[in-house]
């Protein structure tokens, strides 16, 4: 993966929900279609029956959505979940890109997707509610002109923790390099980490100050001896409840995505998200429609309708996460609006994810599943 810093002010108004006019911050520098098909996609006709099967992050998504979705559409659902874009692409290989018609990955592994050969053309732009995409992100990086994916929400990972944990003049970690060498109480011991090696080996390269992309031994065994110091520390592994065991004290601190961080906040008001100097992870998840998807219509028909201002906000609402549909932030919630975790300070370095190499990705794996063991 390759991470580009983007300018921070022009992120903060995006990141801010203040999203017209942020044309290029979510992916700009177009690719070409790795996949070389041009083929004009079939004319949208709206699905009345059917069943559209989903497969989607961990408790990211509302089921009392689908279940209004079934009501206006008469369209049926279900609903799977994987933990990591790398479960999502593996479960789509062995399976010919067959058993499920919408699924969500992030914006590198849409990339992926598409150079596999994997996915659908469906050409979102076209669809009636496409009007509503914000210009900033209709000619993504990983996906030019939107011909295989729609936009469903977008946010940055780092890390967070439990003030309240902290003793009398104690304060708690401000950069990644302080996350990395935290030693004793509160929080080693009781250290989360997404079960994801981009979330997890970057940060360590970042902490010393590794160039995007970079196969120098010298950084990657740094950041393999960091994984291994933090190792200890660390009681979960996990994509899957993370909000839950942050909220609930079985993680003190953890690696985290902003919008679970909102949620732990609303049960524990206590819990500080962190924007370390060295830079937060920015992302967007999309949905796409596998190549061998059976219902396609139904599949169309339920994006369309996730572009939809108020659907796109319930959703957004739901898992803490912004939103890239114009019109939604109206009707967000207010506390969301104001959350820290949610809007970043003014000068927050955040930085995109970009596709490396394989060879440099396997490195990266290689330094993740010695960690994992």
């Amino acid at each position: 993966m390759n991470i580009r810093q983007t300018p921070a002010p022009i992120l903060t108004a995006c990141l801010a929900l203040a999203l017209g006019g942020c044309g290029g911050t979510i992916g700009d520098s177009p690719t070409s279609d790795a996949a070389g098909s041009d083929a004009p996609a079939a004319a949208f006709t709206p699905a009345t029956s059917g069943k559209v099967t989903i497969y989607t992050w961990a408790d990211y998504y509302p089921v009392e959505e689908l279940e209004r979705f079934k009501s206006e559409t008469g369209i049926d659902y279900s609903i799977d979940f994987f933990d990591s874009n790398e479960t999502l692409i593996a479960k789509l290989e062995a399976s010919g890109s067959t058993g499920y018609d919408v699924v969500v990955p992030t914006d590198y592994a849409v990339e992926q997707l598409i150079a596999k050969d994997m996915l659908l053309p469906f050409d979102a732009m076209s669809l009636p509610n496409a009007a509503n995409i914000d210009e900033s992100t209709r000619d993504p990086y990983f996906d030019p002109g939107r011909k295989y994916s729609a936009p469903y929400a977008y946010g940055t990972t780092a890390f967070a923790y439990d003030a309240s944990l902290l003793k009398d003049g104690q304060t708690g970690p401000k950069s990644w390099k302080e996350f990395f060498d935290w030693e004793g109480e509160p929080y080693a011991g009781h250290i989360g980490v997404l079960a994801d090696i981009y979330e997890v080996v970057v940060p360590a390269m970042r902490v010393q100050g590794a160039p995007d992309c970079t196969d120098d031994p010298k950084y990657l065994q740094g950041a393999q001896d960091l994984l291994m110091k933090l190792k200890a520390k660390v009681n979960t592994i996990s994509s899957d409840a993370v909000a839950d065991r942050l909220a609930t004290g079985e993680n003190r601190m953890a690696i985290i995505w902003n919008g679970d961080t909102h949620r732990a906040w609303e049960v524990n008001h206590d819990i500080t998200y962190v924007y370390p100097p060295e830079g937060v992870s920015l992302w967007q998840d999309n949905w796409v429609i596998p190549k061998g998807a059976e219902n396609v219509e139904q599949a169309k028909t339920f994006i369309n309708w996730m572009l939809d201002p108020k659907n796109s906000a319930e959703a957004g609402a739901y898992v803490g996460f912004n939103t890239l549909i114009k019109g939604a932030f109206e009707y967000l919630p207010d506390e969301m609006k104001s959350d820290p975790a949610i809007v970043p300070p003014e000068g927050t370095k955040i930085l995109e994810f970009r596709s490396c190499s394989t060879e440099i990705v396997n490195k990266y794996n290689q330094i993740w599943e010695t960690f994992k063991q």
